[in-house]
């Protein structure tokens, strides 16, 4: 079946499994740069998730992307450089994280993404990068930096956290289904290649 056949009515548990998680398991393969796209609560899983390729000595440099900015009481700052503390805190040399805090949305950490690669590494020189997000939210963003990246790159998706359950948890549950819109979507305005599932 094709994404931009699917009608978002007629979307079930079992359609919403195939087409958001089926596939994207990670296979531990080494690449050239983690990049660990934005979030509010990235810090939960994500960065973590990160941070452990990292010292398994799966990739050289984390790259955090986010330019959404929050702000407390005399500070601001971007989900990129929050997320870029969290990982100094967890022991990842600052020499080795890359920071993308202008990008506002998924197809924007993407291509700002790629303008730090070509930056720091020379987008040439680069073979592989592991993806890190949401599994809920690692179809869409791996079809996107597949569609965007130069193709003598490999992208490898590495999940941050695992979707079993999602089911009977009602905020989740809504953030899937919502995902899975968001995707069909995607597809259906020529925003993203269709493909099978």
């Amino acid at each position: 079946m094709r994404v931009s056949q699917i009608d978002e009515s007629t979307l079930d548990d079992a359609l919403v499994e195939r087409l958001l998680f089926q596939g994207l398991e990670d296979n531990g393969e080494a690449g050239d740069c983690i990049i660990v796209l934005g979030s509010g609560k990235a810090m939960r899983n994500r960065v973590p998730t990160a941070v452990e390729a990292y010292k398994a000595g799966r990739a050289p440099k984390i790259m955090m992307c986010g330019g959404i900015t929050s702000t407390t009481p005399g500070h601001t700052v971007s989900e990129a450089d929050h997320m870029s503390l969290k990982a100094i805190d967890m022991g990842v040399p600052d020499a080795d994280i890359l920071v993308e805090n202008t990008s506002t949305n998924t197809i924007e950490n993407i291509l700002c993404a790629m303008l730090v690669l070509q930056r720091e590494m020379w987008l040439n020189k680069v073979k592989r990068v592991i993806l890190v997000t949401a599994s809920f939210h690692m179809r869409r963003s791996l079809h996107i930096a597949r569609y965007f990246f130069p193709k003598h790159i490999e992208i490898c998706p590495c999940p941050a956290d695992h979707p079993q359950g999602w089911q009977e948890d009602e905020h989740m549950r809504g953030l899937v289904y919502a995902e899975a819109k968001n995707l069909i979507h995607y597809v259906q305005n020529g925003v993203m290649p269709d493909f099978d599932i």
